[in-house]
């Protein structure tokens, strides 16, 4: 009589073919990683493009200067005749006009600006971190004629401004635009 084939697997393929489709899923799994945090980077500078648009947008609205009119019209301030623009060394929130670092509603001009950092906030003053959590951004205002992207030591009739939007992972985007007075 003749015996009998048995069908299956053998203990020997069984062992091997774990071993093989091991191999494989960290071999998948270990490409798929990177891609992951790839994607959060994404995301982070996706968010950091909105905000440092959404943040330039409402500094640029303002007008040029305390002493200049809306928009940049008349009268436009000079640095050598009145009504004079605002010093250098004056930039940032307007004294008389009592404004300060913590009511931006009462920002007139993008100057008022300089020097602020923190967490973000709508043009009301609302806290958004709940939109983007654990951004900041730090602004910095400075006359710009010779458009060297650094300060001048004189007033003139262009002003840069810096908005940089730090994300989670301590990226830096920074944004620039020159404002004119015109």
């Amino acid at each position: 009589m003749l015996a009998k084939h048995q069908k299956g697997f053998s203990l020997v393929s069984i062992v091997l073919s774990i071993v093989l489709m091991s191999f494989a899923l960290i071999i998948v799994t270990t490409s798929l990683v990177p891609r992951s945090q790839h994607n959060a980077e994404l995301m982070y500078s996706t968010k950091a493009a909105e905000l440092g648009a959404a943040v330039m947008d409402e500094i640029v609205g303002r007008q040029f200067d305390q002493n200049s009119g809306p928009n940049g019209g008349l009268p436009v301030c000079e640095p050598t005749k009145k009504p004079f623009c605002t010093t250098p060394k004056k930039l940032g929130p307007d004294e008389e006009a009592n404004e300060d670092k913590t009511t931006r509603t009462l920002y007139n001009d993008v100057d008022d600006f300089d020097e602020l950092t923190g967490s973000v906030k709508d043009v009301l003053g609302n806290d958004l971190a709940g939109i983007y959590p654990n951004f900041s951004i730090s602004i910095e205002v400075f006359y710009d004629a010779n458009l060297d992207g650094k300060p001048d030591a004189i007033s003139g009739n262009l002003k840069r401004i810096v908005v940089d939007v730090v994300d989670p992972s301590g990226q830096h985007y920074a944004f620039s635009v020159i404002r004119g007075n015109f």
